[in-house]
């Protein structure tokens, strides 16, 4: 069936002709949408290069819509998503140097100089105004590095219960941000070892229960789900987990899939 389907397609709609996929569905007797699905499987998954930036471009100045120019490029492709895509590329992005190690080294003496004296947030911000980071690459988290190291936060974050936090902040009763401004410690680091405490607190297998929970849960819902009271309900996975699976049904169609407005 596939070589049919594309031995039709490569004689009736050689390239850059637009394929017709309900000329195809007819031939193939096969609904339309299964058509498109199994034809794009088979070109691979779309993958923006410069040619294709290019290709878009030319495109659009001949008048043609972002929808019809998504259509040229991938019978799944959206219009958002070339919008997107030309707008990111037509729009130059700023060079960030990255951080040297004599800068690091100045971070280090000024997290020995401020620790203990003020809260991380002012921290952050000061080595960030006295160095002149802020056009810098990742300089957030190589601060947040630093004071990590330094002994004072040691201590802090040793005494932190992350059993308790985790499903805390899993279940929307506080955020990674609040709990780290409340400890003073930087959240990045916070968050970082939730994540890590997530994959230990939940089970990446799904057992067929918690998956009819889901769906039944995401077929009752008429407005955007709500996956911090559905983790209040079910509680044995986290959001990532909850994301990733809802996205895998739908792969199967055991969940409709979102309309692209």
């Amino acid at each position: 069936m596939v070589y049919r389907m594309t031995g039709f397609i490569k004689e009736r709609y050689p390239a850059p002709t637009l394929v017709n996929y309900r000329a195809v569905s007819n031939f193939m007797w096969v609904v339309m949408d299964d058509c498109i699905r199994i034809h794009d499987m088979l070109q691979g998954k779309f993958k923006w290069t410069k040619a294709e930036y290019e290709w878009a471009a030319v495109l659009r100045v001949q008048g043609l819509s972002f929808n019809e120019v998504a259509q040229h490029l991938s019978p799944t492709l959206s219009r958002q998503s070339v919008s997107r895509a030309l707008r990111e590329y037509s729009t130059p992005k700023p060079v960030r140097e990255p951080i040297s190690a004599d800068e690091l080294d100045q971070i280090s003496r000024l997290v020995d100089e401020y620790a203990g004296k003020y809260t991380v947030v002012e921290i952050i911000d000061k080595i960030r105004t006295q160095l002149n980071f802020s056009h810098r690459r990742n300089y957030r988290s190589k601060i947040a590095w630093r004071i990590t190291a330094h002994p004072h936060y040691q201590a802090k974050l040793s005494d932190i219960n992350c059993n308790d936090l985790g499903p805390r902040i899993a279940t929307g009763q506080t955020t990674t941000r609040v709990a780290a401004q409340t400890l003073d410690v930087p959240p990045c680091i916070l968050a970082r070892r939730i994540m890590q405490l997530n994959y230990k607190l939940y089970s990446p297998k799904w057992a067929d229960n918690e998956i009819r929970k889901l769906v039944h849960y995401m077929q009752s819902c008429d407005l955007k789900p709500d996956m911090v009271y559905f983790n209040k309900v079910l509680g044995t996975k986290s959001s990532t987990q909850y994301s990733v699976k809802i996205f895998n049904l739908r792969r199967k169609d055991v969940l409709p899939h979102v309309s692209k407005m």
